[in-house]
């Protein structure tokens, strides 16, 4: 019984430290070298099932991907200056999550590969233990657009887990590491 206890206390503490995961679109035949001054898009509205604080959740979006980019050396402009336009998507829903606990360990003692020595493993007349929990999933989605033909050049989500008992700084913190995590790789080599 303690080691399921350890082993269900080790699966929801990695799930709570959960990742942003990032991934990224552009258009190939684009120059982004072109790119120097940058002004925002007019701005969509939040989305999700879960009601979110969007004038301080835009604020902050806005000033993270402002710091990110004039680190990066781009100039925020002027509309009428700007070589490419900035905008966001933001969303939070519900998510449901099943994970299976196996029952047994096995020690695989008669093997001599030290890889399979020690592998979690369900026996078939066991049956696992399956945890169910709902959760909100946030998503963020950057998108660049060449500011004079108003063409989508560049795209980038993130999605990650979202505790709404966060603090401020701690969500201020998240939004500026999924931004940053977001714009690593633009512009796109």
């Amino acid at each position: 019984m303690k080691i399921l206890i350890s082993l269900l206390t080790i699966a929801f503490t990695a799930v709570g430290c959960s990742t942003i995961e990032v991934s990224h679109r552009h258009d190939n035949s684009e120059d982004f070298t072109r790119f120097l001054g940058y002004a925002w898009m007019p701005q969509s509205k939040a989305t999700g099932t879960i009601p979110i604080d969007e004038p301080t959740v835009n604020r902050r979006i806005k000033t993270a991907v402002d710091e990110q980019l004039q680190y990066q050396g781009y100039r925020k402009t002027t509309l009428e200056e700007a070589d490419f336009l900035v905008g966001f998507q933001v969303a939070i829903n519900s998510k449901l999550s099943a994970n299976d606990v196996a029952t047994n360990y096995d020690f695989n003692k008669s093997q001599t590969d030290p890889k399979l020595i020690g592998t979690v493993q369900t026996d078939s007349s066991a049956r696992p233990l399956t945890y169910i929990r709902t959760y909100e999933q946030g998503s963020l989605i950057l998108n660049i657009a060449d500011a004079k033909t108003k063409e989508l050049v560049w795209w980038s989500s993130a999605q990650a887990e979202v505790n709404v008992q966060d603090s401020t700084e701690v969500r201020k913190e998240r939004i500026a590491k999924a931004v940053k995590k977001m714009l690593k790789d633009f512009p796109p080599q």
